[in-house]
């Protein structure tokens, strides 16, 4: 049984593709290892998978302020690891490093979209990606790279070498995401939800994920469509989210376009599987987990043709260009309207699971240990 001392630092409330990623690599560990979670206090009670072979060790909320948590956790932090861990594990290498690492160490990558996404962040922001993150990332023994997309960014965008990559990919969880029958009547209440519905579910930020184009696609849609389908975005709000909300207020299909916010993990079952379509415009993702759960839920998914979608949504997705709201829309009326695509999406979906287990990524995080 191995001490691992584990970084929980960019867990972002609980409420982000990241923290998705933290609770369950996290959890999994723990059935057969002891994990110390470096977290703020906060986010102790927003931690929902818990073990107890998980133990937190909680720091002042103070460090909720980006910058001071950046320095704190590269200046810092290195000091409280002491000899008893056999190894530490970064769990969001792309937000969070460390200046130095008094233990052999391995970190997991997640994306590198800000190369690929013009103004996704500010100039200070995009300022520590490109020069501290590589600067302090190098030293680092092994690199998970969450897909063979983010895996090539790392090579390209920072020059590391392809030896010291591993690419392990991203899992579903099999419990909460296992196609058994859910309350929806009861959740369709609580969020207002009257019609069918196309979903899209990623946090709401402009202009990373694409909202907009995908609104003006689902406002293109033929009447008839949009009287029987809404459009459901479900997510935390996030940077330059005004944008979207905005555009929706004014949007002629407003009363139509369901914004629900972020969900919690027990309801974001029922919210796919009763979903007739995931959507999935992002102009760029490291992985693209909602991509796996709408599988896992028997939903027909279509999304955008770049980056690690391609690579995931291979064999499954319809794709179209994430640029044009007309393709956008045209894809949603050809699955829409053929229903042995709709059953052949879902089958190849079920199929291409197999690849996603949080199991065997967490497992391949000792053996990449063990293998040092």
């Amino acid at each position: 049984m191995k001490k691992i001392f584990a970084s929980a630092f960019a867990f972002d409330d609980g409420k982000s593709g990241i923290s998705n990623y933290v609770e369950n690599t996290l959890y999994c560990l723990a059935k057969n290892h002891k994990v110390y979670v470096a977290i703020l206090q906060k986010d102790i009670k927003n931690f929902s998978r818990k073990h107890e072979n998980i133990h937190f060790i909680p720091f002042s909320n103070i460090l909720s302020n980006s910058l001071l948590n950046m320095l704190f956790h590269l200046f810092i932090l290195p000091f409280y690891i002491s000899k008893k861990y056999d190894f530490i594990f970064l769990t969001a290498a792309n937000r969070r490093l460390m200046a130095y690492y008094p233990r052999y160490t391995i970190a997991t990558f997640h994306d590198l979209s800000q190369f690929n996404v013009e103004a996704k962040y500010d100039f200070l922001r995009m300022i520590y990606i490109k020069y501290v993150i590589p600067l302090f990332l190098k030293p680092i023994k092994r690199i998970i790279a969450v897909s063979k997309n983010t895996k090539n960014d790392l090579e390209k965008h920072f020059n590391i070498q392809s030896k010291k990559i591993t690419v392990n990919y991203n899992g579903v969880d099999t419990q909460l995401f296992n196609n058994e029958q859910f309350d929806f009547e009861a959740l369709k209440r609580k969020l207002s939800l009257q019609k069918e519905y196309f979903l899209y579910v990623s946090r709401i930020e402009y202009p990373g994920k694409n909202h907009l184009n995908l609104i003006k696609a689902y406002e293109s849609l033929p009447t008839e469509v949009k009287e029987q389908f809404d459009l459901v975005l479900v997510g935390n709000a996030k940077e330059n989210s005004q944008v979207v909300f905005d555009y929706i207020q004014n949007s002629k299909d407003k009363d139509s376009i369901k914004v629900l916010g972020f969900l919690e993990n027990e309801e974001l079952p029922a919210i796919f599987s009763n979903a007739k379509l995931f959507v999935f415009p992002s102009f760029y993702e490291g992985f693209g987990i909602p991509l796996i759960e709408a599988m896992a839920m028997k939903v027909p998914t279509l999304c955008a043709k770049n980056s690690s979608l391609i690579e995931i949504g291979q064999n499954v997705s319809k794709f179209f260009d994430e640029y044009n709201p007309i393709s956008i829309k045209d894809s949603i009326l050809e699955v829409l309207k053929d229903e042995n695509l709709q059953n052949k999406m879902v089958m190849n979906g079920l199929n291409e699971l197999k690849k996603y287990d949080w199991r065997c990524h967490a497992n391949k995080i000792i053996e990449l240990y063990r293998a040092r």
